[in-house]
């Protein structure tokens, strides 16, 4: 029987300071606070009582001790608070620093430009003959194609058979490799329909002029129509492996999961080179020329 929520379980590495306590004031149930967040907040107001008492600040009028005392707790609490990671907000200060100048905030793609900007935002050092991605990380990883077995018109005993298979595969899969979903609206993949049509062609015992031009047409109507104006959605996902080992082993728990059941997974293919750079130039260039060299 699937469950009907999933609670997130806490990480390995948590340190003491992540340790959460709850308390009440009053009769009044405080929510439960973080040990780093406690700590934070009480030395933060000690900091602001000994500045207005101590140092240059006790000289200055008694509206603008007050004034920095009121704008010192504001940011004291401020950056104290929790996000939505239970991370304190003063962790985000360094990225909102590295933000703030122009120069972060501006990509320039011109020919003419440098590609280290661009280089910064795309992270990828090249793409191999195999499909393999080498991230400027180090880390590795492929594309697959992937084909699941969702849909509205799911039964509950489906839904509950497919809830509980892809529990049982994230159980599985290794914490050494990431995995990266990404769903596009491409158009529609006409490999084996023109391969098809190929071969048809080639079996012609009769080489027709009507049968050729008939032929013809259905080419012209695969490519120019189907493949090219009509669009689907397409999902992929990506492993991103530490190291090729790290990568290897999540190949094989994604492949073991697909020769075992088709509850959740029901077709994968790998991208070689030439797909992976298609799926690839979606996010990265768009249609025109190739995305590397």
């Amino acid at each position: 029987m699937a469950r009907r929520s999933y609670s997130i379980p806490a990480p390995l590495n948590r340190s003491f300071l992540d340790h959460e306590i709850s308390f009440s004031l009053g009769g009044w149930q405080v929510p439960a606070s973080p040990m780093k967040q406690i700590l934070f907040l009480g030395g933060g107001v000690l900091v602001t009582l000994w500045a207005a008492t101590t140092t240059f600040i006790k000289s200055a009028g008694p509206a603008l001790i007050v004034l920095f005392v009121a704008w010192a707790l504001v940011a004291v609490f401020y950056l104290g608070g929790l996000t939505k990671t239970r991370e304190l907000r003063l962790m985000t200060v360094p990225a909102l620093l590295a933000y703030l100048p122009r120069t972060a905030r501006l990509v320039l793609t011109r020919r003419s430009a440098g590609p280290n900007g661009f280089y910064s935002i795309a992270g990828i050092d090249g793409l191999a003959d195999d499909g393999t991605i080498s991230f400027s990380d180090g880390s590795v990883g492929r594309v697959y194609l992937v084909v699941g077995s969702a849909s509205y018109l799911l039964f509950d005993e489906d839904q509950n058979s497919i809830l509980n298979r892809v529990d049982s595969f994230w159980r599985k899969v290794p914490t050494t490799c990431e995995h990266v979903f990404i769903t596009t609206k491409e158009p529609q993949r006409i490999y084996h329909q023109v391969a098809n049509l190929e071969r048809r062609n080639l079996a012609l015992a009769v080489r027709d002029p009507d049968l050729l031009e008939l032929q013809d047409e259905q080419y012209d109507i695969l490519t120019s129509h189907v493949g090219g104006r009509f669009t689907s959605i397409h999902q992929y996902v990506v492993l991103k492996g530490k190291s090729t080992d790290a990568l290897r082993q999540a190949h094989l728990v994604l492949q073991s999961e697909v020769e075992g059941s088709s509850l959740m997974i029901r077709e994968v293919t790998i991208l070689g080179r030439d797909e992976s750079e298609q799926m690839l130039r979606i996010f990265y260039q768009g249609t025109g020329d190739s995305l590397m060299g």
